[in-house]
């Protein structure tokens, strides 16, 4: 790519206006960039990161909406305090759907959060426009009418992106704690580099600013409540389904010894050839859960060895590749010629 910006000042703006969302202590947070190849690095200043993406020559600067560390001996300690939501142009036909899109967007979180008081971020990405909102909230895990589900902190950050966007947000965008990296005004987005968009275009911009206002999460979680309870009763029935349709043969057990077994090399091979065809077209495992499974997988990999790729893309690319293709996972024989080690050590 040849490309060259020397907009610091700018990008600087840009950052210091994207942490003022941010409630608590700021940093330690993780970073990314074009010269990361999107793969997060943890900072701990502000000074580092603009390094960073000042080495990248400001392109694809992106940066978490929560901080490195929201969770302890597995539970959830963090608020989703922040929401997000990706209007992607590419899932519009043409940009005036994508623009009545998003003022129906602003106009729901108008309506659903605060009687029309809430006017959130709004940046053009050169590839859509994100909507930046954050709340008050609390860690719904602690909460006794929502602890009896699943992850209700990180369901919440996906729910409310669809929902507040009438189920417009880009269906491959999952918001989790750890993935949820947002671009930074100012900086540019390499994809339109790529495709010969001129550099105005493909800078980052601020279409809309924050106004400083917090809208209680409360206002949402009625309709929050509803979301889980109907998801689950579909879980159940699915669950009934798949028992009574599938043999056993959908589910392979050295496959199932990988996804509980974290390892220190071979990750990207292992989510591409094994377990996103697995859990797509072996246990047909719905889009969002696929995910979150192998999203799950990969934090525990990263305790071992910090991961030297980006946990959200990769995911995201595997799962839509094993969908497209409809490939099957690899034979354990592969396995045993491609990575013995690996082989042996998933051996019963």
């Amino acid at each position: 790519m040849v490309f060259v910006s020397n907009d610091k000042e700018s990008l600087q703006e840009g950052l210091n206006f994207i942490l003022s969302h941010f409630q608590g202590p700021v940093f330690p947070r993780t970073i990314s960039t074009y010269k990361t190849n999107n793969r997060q690095i943890e900072v701990f200043d502000i000074e580092t990161a603009i390094g960073f993406f000042e080495e990248a020559k400001f392109i694809d600067c992106k940066i978490n909406a929560y901080p490195t560390y929201t969770e302890y001996k597995g539970i959830n300690r963090q608020a989703p305090d922040f929401i997000f939501i990706d209007l992607d142009k590419s899932t519009f036909k043409t940009e005036r759907t994508l623009k009545l899109a998003l003022n129906k967007t602003l106009r729901n979180i108008k309506e659903k959060l605060d009687d029309n008081n809430s006017n959130p971020t709004v940046l053009w990405t050169g590839n859509g426009y994100h909507i930046y909102q954050p709340i008050d909230a609390f860690v719904l895990e602690q909460e006794e009418v929502f602890s009896k589900f699943d992850k209700p902190s990180k369901t919440f950050l996906r729910f409310s992106e669809q929902y507040l966007s009438d189920y417009r947000s880009d269906p491959s965008h999952n918001p989790s704690f750890k993935s949820c990296m947002i671009r930074v005004p100012g900086s540019y987005n390499s994809k339109c580099i790529k495709e010969g968009v001129t550099k105005e275009p493909s800078q980052v911009k601020i279409v809309q600013r924050w106004d400083g206002h917090r809208p209680k999460i409360n206002l949402l979680l009625g309709s929050f409540y509803a979301y889980l309870a109907d998801q689950k009763v579909k879980e159940l029935q699915r669950q009934k389904q798949k028992s009574s349709t599938e043999s056993s043969n959908s589910i392979i057990q050295w496959i199932e010894r990988l996804l509980q077994t974290p390892i220190e090399d071979y990750r990207k091979n292992a989510v591409s050839l094994i377990l996103a065809p697995y859990l797509i077209n072996k246990k047909k495992s719905s889009y969002a859960d696929a995910f979150d499974i192998i999203e799950e997988w990969l934090s525990k990999c990263a305790d071992l060895r910090p991961l030297d790729f980006n946990l959200n893309y990769r995911i995201k690319y595997d799962l839509n590749n094993a969908m497209k293709k409809g490939i099957p996972p690899m034979k354990y024989d592969t396995l045993k010629n491609r990575n013995r080690p690996l082989y042996d050590k998933l051996c019963t």
